[in-house]
């Protein structure tokens, strides 16, 4: 955790000193396939450590400005994101988040308008666990680091292919769960996500 928000903090100081006073401003929307990996441990009554796996779909939203710099370009970006339930033996498992990303694009100055970039992200969590006679919910703190490629099809827009590892909490807290007691309870809610976009620059 400590390597990803050091991480964050040098890309945002370089990029707002590279060119602070820029306005490209753009839109993007993509869809997403996520290898969802939650992770819950019970101490109290029902004692275990369960692991609920699944592949599932989701999408997100966002809005960010570019920051063009001598060997490639900045984008600061505000993002929403949220994925369709995991289910596995009657468990349900949502997520969703909205996160402040950073990206950097690397000019590969040839005839082809594809630029790789990399990115990290903080931001809002939110999870919830839920069967039939229970759920547990909270917000927490999440992160994501991230690899793709962009390949520009027009002056304005732009498609994107990319993979992220992005956490959405680590929850920690004690539960009074109808018909069983107090339980405390940690889930730990990831996924590795496959993302294709477009993005359109104003």
């Amino acid at each position: 955790m400590r390597k990803v928000l050091l991480m964050a903090g040098i890309v945002c100081f370089a990029a707002a000193n590279a060119s602070a006073f820029e306005f490209n401003p753009y839109v993007a929307a993509k869809a997403k396939y996520a290898f969802a990996r939650n992770e819950i441990k019970a101490t109290g009554v029902s004692e275990g450590k369960n692991k609920y796996n699944d592949d599932v779909w989701g999408g997100s939203l966002s809005i960010g400005n570019i920051y063009n710099v001598m060997n490639g370009d900045f984008r600061l970006e505000l993002e929403y994101t949220k994925n369709s339930d995991a289910k596995k033996n009657h468990m349900k498992i949502e997520t969703q988040g909205a996160l402040f990303n950073v990206y950097y694009d690397f000019n590969l100055r040839t005839t082809i308008p594809l630029k790789p970039y990399v990115g990290v992200g903080l931001g809002w969590g939110r999870a919830e666990f839920k069967t039939d006679r229970w759920s547990i919910k909270d917000n927490g703190v999440s992160m994501q680091i991230g690899t793709g490629i962009n390949y520009k099809i027009c002056d304005h827009t732009s498609i994107d292919l990319g993979y992220r590892y992005i956490t959405y909490g680590d929850f920690d807290k004690e539960y009074r769960i109808p018909n069983i007691s107090y339980e405390k309870i940690e889930y730990k809610p990831r996924a590795h996500e496959i993302m294709l976009g477009l993005r359109y620059e104003f």
